[in-house]
């Protein structure tokens, strides 16, 4: 199955009286969109409203053909969709396992509970937070619950990832750890595919303040390979750099 395609059309999002984001026209497929701003520029804004969280006010959003203002197809298209907010806050009383365990349910990811907990496993061993898996959230340091936000967006192998600041908190080891693991998603379906020339078939919305770990993201993707730059600045957001 290829990565939904997300479509914007003369969208419009009002959050406030004082802010409000414009995306006129953007299309973001599969590959890598980095979307770059300054604070307070609607980065968030954008990312939310590609994961479903947001509605616009005005215009109209798709993802994979599906309204997103619709309640008609959106359990599935979130079965596809993992969203690591930049507020990665976590019930202090549950367990690192039983988090994203509880995500994963909301997601309706798995046919059976054991499918399910062997999916959550995996996701926590992606992003090496086995030895982590009986820890209650509420002791861990935030590098440690920015991995657990990224590892409840990371299970299942969603085709489609939006990620918000995922390198926030994160040491070197663990920055160049996730940066792999992108690259992983990215490229090992089209590698599964036993053909180089096939293209990705997953999608990745990212955002970071840190231009010199997005740019070397970016530059690992393979010649050919999509990777647009999105920017917000002034409530509007538009492509600045596209192949």
């Amino acid at each position: 199955m290829s990565a939904p395609v997300i479509h914007f059309a003369d969208v419009s999002c009002r959050l406030s009286n004082r802010f409000t984001l414009n995306v006129p026209a953007l299309t973001i497929g599969p590959g890598i969109t980095a979307v770059t701003g300054e604070n307070g520029s609607g980065k968030s804004t954008l990312l939310r409203l590609a994961a479903t969280v947001l509605e616009p006010t005005s215009g109209t959003i798709t993802a994979g053909g599906i309204v997103v203002a619709s309640d008609n197809g959106l359990v599935g298209l979130r079965r596809r969709l993992g969203y690591a907010p930049q507020d990665d806050s976590t019930p202090p009383w549950l367990t690192v396992f039983d988090h994203v365990d509880l995500l994963a349910v909301m997601r309706e990811l798995a046919p059976s509970r054991r499918a399910r907990r062997t999916a959550v496993g995996s996701a926590l061993a992606e992003m090496d937070l086995l030895d982590l898996a009986g820890e209650r959230c509420g002791r861990l340091s935030g590098g440690q619950r920015r991995r657990v936000a990224l590892a409840a967006a990371l299970c299942g192998r969603p085709e489609l990832l939006v990620l918000d600041e995922p390198d926030a908190h994160l040491d070197d080891r663990h920055r160049a750890l996730l940066l792999d693991r992108l690259l992983d998603r990215l490229l090992d379906r089209l590698l599964d595919r036993g053909d180089a020339r096939a293209g990705c078939r997953c999608s990745v919305l990212i955002s970071s303040h840190d231009r010199d770990w997005l740019g070397d993201l970016m530059a690992a993707m393979p010649v050919g390979h999509p990777v647009q730059v999105v920017r917000t600045e002034s409530g509007r957001a538009a492509v600045v750099s596209a192949p």
